[in-house]
């Protein structure tokens, strides 16, 4: 039964993992973050959370743009790994062998393994508690049209979509999952 509670835990998943990228002065980053959504449409926008000691976060602060990436089930033990070490301690570019291409608007690595990105130029950062809230105008998406279906939807006969539950473990959203179709009059 539910009860309430006085520990300071917070509860939001299972949800999606973002792959943020940065590029400053000669050096750039990946990392996981948990936190991030879409947020407007004209123009498009989207925000992620990120702590202020984190080396990306100085990147984006820095350079004014970013790049989020959603990867498929394929690479949770990558995006496990960007998200649990520092790029302020090795090149993550390298250690993982991470292939990528230059953005075309925004100077930023672009995962190539990604099926959905985009690049963003920083329009607000704000202090939310131990956090902070950078918004992005999105100037650039990219989608590997192939693993979509013509309504916009991912198509998971193509596409396994790593779903993480948090810690360290993910549950792969495919065409094994059980589907429900809610139409409302």
């Amino acid at each position: 039964m539910r009860t309430p509670i006085q520990e300071p835990i917070w509860y939001s998943y299972p949800g999606m993992i973002a792959v943020v990228t940065a590029r400053y002065n000669g050096k750039q980053n990946v990392m996981a973050s948990g936190w991030h959504t879409y947020i407007g449409s004209n123009p498009g926008m989207y925000g992620i959370s990120l702590q202020k000691k984190a080396y990306t976060y100085h990147m984006i602060e820095k350079s004014g743009v970013f790049g989020v990436h959603f990867l498929p089930a394929n690479c949770s033990e990558f995006i496990q790994a960007v998200g649990t070490c520092s790029g302020s301690e090795i090149d993550k570019f390298q250690t993982f062998n991470i292939p990528y291409e230059n953005g075309l608007k925004a100077d930023i690595p672009v995962l190539t393994d990604a099926y959905f990105a985009y690049e963003c130029e920083v329009k607000s950062i704000t202090t939310i508690a131990d956090q902070e809230w950078i918004v992005g105008e999105i100037v650039q998406r990219y989608q590997d049209k192939e693993l979509f279906l013509d309504d916009g939807l991912p198509n998971l006969a193509k596409l396994a979509i790593p779903i993480h539950i948090g810690r360290s473990t993910y549950r792969i959203l495919d065409d094994k999952a059980p589907e429900k179709i809610h139409t409302f009059n």
